[in-house]
């Protein structure tokens, strides 16, 4: 009778599933292809074409600049997946490029940060 109910446990754990899944916004290049933004002769409107992305935000400011943010980032989730117990870890890394632009729609100022790629772990307690 144990033995059958030690067979079945190792069965039902057995029966479980791993879990991966990534989650991005906007592509990290974003931060890369703010390079070509030059203050003072770049304008608002050309911002999506340079970035490849939307802005995430678009914060006007009270003496009439406006800032653009364009958020980007990935998040990586692992665990695992036994019947009753699911065990999971996510790390995630997002920065934003802010672009500065003056009350005439011209860029004034970029303002970047690349954010570190996040690691895959597979076990989910600890740093």
């Amino acid at each position: 009778m144990f033995r059958r109910i030690a067979v079945l446990a190792a069965l039902a754990m057995a029966a479980g599933g791993c879990i991966w899944n990534r989650a991005r916004v906007n592509d990290s290049a974003v931060a890369e292809r703010a390079a070509g933004i030059v203050p003072g002769e770049t304008r608002a409107e050309e911002l999506p074409g340079i970035l490849g992305a939307a802005p995430s935000a678009v914060i006007p400011l009270r003496d009439g600049r406006v800032v653009y943010a364009f958020s980007y980032g990935d998040a990586k989730t692992e665990g695992v997946s036994l019947i009753l117990v699911t065990l999971t870890k996510t790390n995630s890394s997002f920065s934003a490029v802010y672009v500065f632009v003056d009350g005439e729609g011209v860029v004034r100022a970029v303002e970047r940060s690349p954010a570190p790629a996040p690691r895959w772990e597979t076990w989910p307690f600890g740093a």
